[in-house]
């Protein structure tokens, strides 16, 4: 009976733990003083020591969480720009339509813009971190997210 106590309490403890509780908080939170809801964590500022989420992470999580319809089209993008963007930074290797490479050499065609509707995350991720084996250079730190989600938007329109 004692060991199933210890077991309980220890159970307890650990949760407590977990979810910042102690059982042995000598302090009841102050009237006066507004308490934070526990159960509503902030987000830690960027780069902060708080903060854990990679840059592929927070890009990736940024393409998903904000930048994506239901349909998975890109929201909130100048198409003007994403072509002028695209023809600046993209057109030199994808060619002008984005038919020049060849994700798929060995099964049905596929370029830019049927990766980019269809499998928007790797076109993002490759747009932002690069492809080693395929030689693409990464943009995250020369293009900014904005100009990014223009370029990507544009992309979803070639053939």
């Amino acid at each position: 009976m004692r060991t199933w106590k210890n077991k309980a309490f220890l159970v307890l403890a650990l949760y407590g733990l977990a979810v910042g509780v102690s059982v042995y908080a000598a302090d009841p939170p102050k009237k006066d003083v507004p308490q934070k809801d526990p159960r509503k964590a902030e987000a830690p500022e960027p780069g902060s020591p708080g903060d854990t989420l990679t840059p592929v992470d927070a890009r990736m999580a940024y393409l998903v969480y904000k930048l994506l319809d239901k349909d998975g089209k890109i929201i909130g993008a100048n198409l003007k720009r994403g072509a002028k963007s695209f023809y600046q930074n993209c057109r030199p290797c994808h060619g002008e339509d984005g038919m020049r490479l060849n994700f798929n050499p060995g099964g049905s065609p596929e370029f830019i813009g049927i990766r980019a509707r269809k499998d928007l995350p790797t076109f993002w991720y490759q747009m932002n971190f690069g492809d080693e084996d395929r030689k693409m250079e990464a943009y995250i730190d020369e293009i900014p997210v904005d100009e990014m989600r223009d370029i990507a938007a544009f992309a979803q329109t070639l053939p």
